[in-house]
């Protein structure tokens, strides 16, 4: 059992009351994974989803040529896996930890009990992952309007924090994707990502150090990372 409070936390979870939290907390699971350690595998039964509170999973597909295609990052108070466990036999990808990750398991069983016969607990589930939804599309309409630059000094200072890495001239920033999947979370593509971090180079605010970025002006890539208009 873990903790109720935890999984209030997440979106699906966010509305329910005491009562269906508690529930929902007798038979979930926190487990630790450690760095490349999997928590599912494409193609086998799906038997639970997962929440997780710290660390980052990548959720990726291998295609037939023996590629990976990378479908996106999950981090702290994200989660992943339920369109699976509520419509599919098995996982259509694999998630792998790339850093130690704490995540709570839900199983398929007790969770489909649940939703099947406790309409108030679905009804509060749906309007959670609603109102979750509404703010994703804000946030897309929000970054669409605003300059990829923004968007990457943003991304830099937030990975600086996520890593608590002091941001201050001389810190350096170490990016541990390839830049298209950096490109992807920022909404842009490679070549875009590429000629925005010059710009932020020839503004002073960074420099390149091989495959590293270092801070060269904290303060101007803190006031670049806001959004126009704001103080």
């Amino acid at each position: 059992m873990v903790e109720p409070q935890r999984l209030k936390r997440f979106a699906l979870f966010a509305e329910l009351d005491v009562s269906s939290l508690t529930r929902v907390a007798r038979f979930c699971e926190r487990r630790t994974f450690a760095k490349n350690e999997p928590l599912c595998h494409q193609g086998d039964a799906a038997r639970a989803f997962f929440l997780v509170e710290y660390g980052r999973v990548k959720v990726f597909r291998a295609t037939k040529d023996g590629r990976e295609q990378i479908l996106h990052l999950v981090e702290g108070w994200q989660s992943f896996a339920e369109v699976a466990l509520l419509s599919m036999e098995s996982y259509p990808a694999s998630a792998l930890a790339l850093e130690e990750t704490a995540a709570i398991v839900v199983p398929r069983a007790p969770f489909l009990d649940m939703v099947e016969r406790d309409p108030a607990a679905t009804r509060a589930m749906l309007a959670g992952q609603a109102k979750w939804l509404r703010r994703l599309v804000d946030q897309q309409t929000s970054l669409a309007l605003e300059e990829v630059s923004t968007r990457l000094a943003r991304y830099l200072v937030t990975h600086c924090e996520r890593k608590q890495v002091a941001l201050e001239a001389g810190a350096v920033i170490k990016l541990e994707v390839k830049k298209a999947v950096v490109a992807s979370q920022i909404g842009t593509v490679p070549e875009t990502l590429a000629r925005n971090i010059k710009k932020l180079c020839d503004l002073g605010l960074i420099a390149r150090r091989g495959p590293d970025l270092e801070v060269l002006d904290a303060g101007g890539l803190r006031a670049h990372a806001l959004p126009s208009g704001m103080p």
